[in-house]
């Protein structure tokens, strides 16, 4: 739901925080999709990235929000709201400021149970969060586990309004297949090169044929799409029958049956780790896409709500926020907070000198290709 701001309302702030926005990938899809919604919902939006590069940085500008990549002038509570995701609260700058608020309400992504970057628990999370935000239940069972305290809500990945659509006529076999993945599996290229003997395919990712954002015109074009994660609940919203496979393996189509499942690893393929050859794994595609097509039809309205993104968004942003005084009192008492913020910066540091290693190595294979060229004899 967007809401205008009333005439001469002061600015609502929001802050967007992730740690990287380059590729377009899971959470920088994210990131990008809580912006779109901040900004439609009338904020001004800043968000931070330690790194900052198109794709992805000219698609959040798009989506209204401001880009800073300085994590010293970054100030949360002077904000209204804030999203972060990624270990990167220890890296700002909790002081007093003249454009403090007196309460500001934050919102934390967790992401996954298996990586640092996206994992939770930490002290800050305890200390500051509104809410804990997770992307499926196995997630925000961890969360749980570990003594996370506080409201979890999850958000089951869910997709922006525009991907749902009502069922639609399909194929008997999948004439348009769309596959999203920026993963090299050797049996799902395999399969491919197999399946456009006899279909169109297209493969959306930095493994395939171009890398850009999926978007509801895409799902809405394909008979079928073959994914994981993040682009799931973009064909389940649009009642597109969906194949779940990649370098986890995975259960194939949804069905009644392993749909739960399935959604409880955030479609990872992680529910059931099956693996195929290509040869298997295409026959599996073409010969059982009746299950596929009799799901995408039979799914209630009732269980695809769970994936409407601005349903989560909307709850979220009505929480009651904390005191700002409340949460400088509780940080000034805990001294173990200073050991998280020298491992936030640690960690920013070697972001950094990553991405310097990358652009170093990517400057000595165009100058070493420019060399071998010019020592290439050329024909008489």
């Amino acid at each position: 739901m967007t809401i205008a701001p009333a005439p001469n309302a002061p600015v609502r702030r929001a802050l967007v925080a992730t740690n990287h926005l380059k590729n377009i990938a899971g959470s920088e899809v994210v990131a990008l999709e809580m912006t779109d919604h901040l900004h439609r919902s009338g904020y001004a939006v800043t968000v931070y990235a330690s790194i900052a590069e198109p794709p992805m940085s000219s698609l959040i500008a798009d989506a209204g929000g401001h880009i800073i990549t300085d994590p010293a002038l970054i100030h949360p509570f002077a904000f209204d709201v804030v999203y972060a995701q990624h270990q990167l609260l220890g890296l700002f700058d909790y002081a007093p400021s003249q454009d403090d608020r007196e309460a500001t309400l934050i919102l934390l992504g967790r992401l996954s149970r298996k990586s640092y970057m996206e994992s939770g628990g930490w002290l800050h999370d305890r200390l500051l969060a509104d809410m804990i935000l997770a992307n499926s239940e196995m997630t925000a069972g961890h969360l749980q586990e570990i003594g996370q305290t506080g409201p979890i809500h999850c958000f089951h990945n869910a997709a922006p309004a525009a991907f749902f659509a009502p069922a639609r006529a399909l194929p008997t076999r999948p004439a348009r297949i769309l596959t999203i993945s920026s993963h090299r599996d050797p049996d799902l290229m395999g399969a491919l090169d197999l399946l456009r003997q006899a279909c169109s395919v297209q493969h959306i990712g930095r493994s395939g044929d171009k890398e850009e954002l999926v978007t509801p015109a895409m799902i809405a074009q394909a008979d079928l799409v073959i994914s994981i994660g993040k682009s799931i609940p973009y064909a389940l919203a649009s009642r597109t029958p969906v194949y779940v496979y990649d370098h986890f393996g995975g259960p194939g189509y949804l069905h009644e049956g392993n749909r739960d499942a399935a959604a409880r690893f955030n479609f990872t393929g992680r529910c059931q780790e099956r693996r195929l050859s290509a040869a298997s794994l295409a026959a599996d595609i073409m010969d059982n896409y009746a299950t596929g097509v009799a799901f995408a039809h039979s799914t209630s309205d009732a269980w695809l709500t769970r994936y409407l993104l601005p349903h989560h968004l909307d709850q979220a942003l009505a929480v009651a926020p904390q005191s700002n005084a409340a949460r400088r009192v509780r940080m000034a008492a805990e001294p173990f907070l200073a050991q998280e913020r020298m491992l936030a910066a640690h960690i920013h540091a070697n972001v950094l000198k990553q991405r310097q290693l990358e652009r170093q190595i990517r400057t000595l294979k165009r100058d070493l290709n420019r060399a071998t060229a010019a020592t290439v004899p050329q024909p008489a």
